[in-house]
């Protein structure tokens, strides 16, 4: 199975790149794994907010593949503990799924397209975190869940 971190933005600032390829190098060794940003909407800042996730989103749903499991970063979606994600990477290997793509959307957030195109809707909070963290927490989460399954010492309960 790959796993791919998207996300709609900027290039990392030094110190969030560092800490996720920390995080990448380690997530190596258990599963194919890469974080792939999106350039943001040309011209964005002319457009209204609905018009801008419109555009985003179907930039996003023509780079999906139909067999690609999508997990939407949204913040209203389920909140899950790490066992739970774990679990859930488990379930998607014993599937055979090819490829999960955790989508972290764009400054207003994700198109209703994309939303209903996802398998899963999951948020990591009700607080707020710069798009830059969500892609550190997020790598960080999924090295997390796999010495879960590997039962390794790292996640302590």
């Amino acid at each position: 199975m790959k796993i791919q971190l998207w996300s709609i933005g900027k290039e990392n600032d030094p110190y969030i790149r560092d800490g996720i390829a920390i995080f990448q190098k380690r997530l190596q060794h258990y599963v194919d794994f890469e974080l792939k940003l999106i350039p943001t909407v040309k011209q964005a800042a002319s457009l209204s907010i609905p018009e801008l996730k419109k555009q985003e989103g179907k930039m996003i749903l023509d780079m999906l593949q139909p067999q690609d499991y999508l997990v939407a970063l949204d913040e209203y979606g389920k909140m899950q503990t790490t066992m739970q994600l774990a679990d859930f990477l488990q379930q998607r290997a014993n599937a055979a799924t090819r490829q999960v793509i955790f989508l972290i959307g764009g400054a207003f957030g994700l198109d209703t397209g994309v939303l209903e195109r996802a398998q899963l809707k999951l948020s990591l909070s009700p607080l707020t975190f710069p798009h830059q963290l969500v892609r550190l927490i997020m790598t960080e989460q999924l090295y997390r869940a796999y010495t879960v399954l590997n039962r390794e010492k790292y996640h302590h309960q």
